[in-house]
This record gives structure tokens, sequence and C-alpha cells, in this order.
């Protein structure tokens, strides 16, 4: 049996060229082309000899140029120069001066609150100490906290207490920089 997946397509025969009767086409270019470029060189020809016409018509302007002397200002000689500003501004007054601020109570709590990092909660306590490890690696200190809630018990992966958010947030982008894209600033409670 033949193999035709090695074949490939049958070949299409060659369609014949039909020679007889047909006439030699005149090599060369179109009379067309002749045209276009007789047209350029006439209106190039045209334009030059325009130029050439219009040439030395136009009207010469004189023009005048004055020159303007600056004028001299006659100062006396003898005049007394204005006497120089007093100066009024006392900065010794400056330390004396106390500023006190009125803060609401709920603005002093913010101030002293602390900050906490949530990276991780899982259901099983194996993956949260799998991602304890791989923070410990990073040279943080992870505590797992076991949290109960109505879906059942859960394992945090939680770094901190930071006294600042910045803090928080420097430690946060250490772990994005590690894939560890999860994790939350929440406040420490």
């Amino acid at each position: 049996m033949p193999d035709h997946a090695k074949k490939g397509r049958p070949r299409k025969p060659a369609a014949k060229r039909n020679t007889r009767g047909k006439k030699a086409q005149p090599s060369g270019p179109k009379p067309r082309v002749w045209f276009m470029l007789f047209l350029v060189i006439l209106i190039a020809g045209g334009f030059g000899y325009f130029l050439m016409y219009i040439n030395g018509s136009a009207e010469e302007q004189s023009v005048v140029i004055e020159k303007v002397k600056p004028k001299k200002k006659t100062v006396a000689k003898n005049t007394p120069l204005p006497q120089a500003p007093q100066e009024s501004w006392v900065y010794e007054s400056l330390d004396k001066k106390e500023i006190t601020v009125d803060l609401p109570d709920d603005d002093i709590k913010t101030v002293n609150r602390r900050y906490r990092l949530q990276c991780a909660s899982f259901k099983a306590l194996s993956q949260a100490e799998e991602m304890k490890a791989k923070m410990a690696f990073m040279g943080e200190e992870p505590n797992i906290k076991k949290v109960k809630g109505s879906k059942g018990t859960w394992y945090q992966v939680i770094l901190g207490p930071y006294d600042n958010k910045r803090q928080a947030e420097k430690t946060r982008h250490k772990m994005q920089r590690a894939n560890i894209n999860t994790c939350e600033i929440l406040y420490w409670t």
C-alpha cells in the first residue's frame, strides 16, 4: 500500500502559454510617461522664466538709519544719600514664645498605637509553620496566633509589634521582595 503522507499533495500541471497569435509588446516607457515628463519640464521652465521676468522690477526704497544719542542725567555732586532703613525686627523675642497645640483625645490615642503585620492565615498548623520558617530565613521573627472564628480554628502568621507605621511598611516591602505579597498592616491588639 502506498504511503500518501510522505508524498504530499499531487502537483498540478503547469499552464501552457499560448504564444501564437500574440504580438510582441514594445519595450520601453509608455507614451503616458513621456507626456508626464514633458509636462514637468514645461512647468519648471515656465516658473524659471517667471522668476527672471520679475527680477529687478521691485521698487528700491532707501533705508534711513538714525543714531539716537543717550541723554545724560545731571546729578548734583554734593547731594547727600538717603538714610538706610532701620531694622524693626527683633530676633530675640522669638525664643521667648511658647506654642501650645490642643489635640483631641482621639489623636493622642492613635499616636501611641502599635502596628503588626498579618502575612497569612491558614486552616492547617503545618502550613502556618511552613510560612513561619520562610519568614525566619528572611531574618524576621514571626509568631503564630491561634484564632477561633465562626468557621473554625485559624492559624495567623504575624510579625510585630512595631512602634510606628513606617517600620511596619519597611518590613512589608522586605516581604514583598521575597514574594510574600499577602502582608497587611493592622493595629496591634
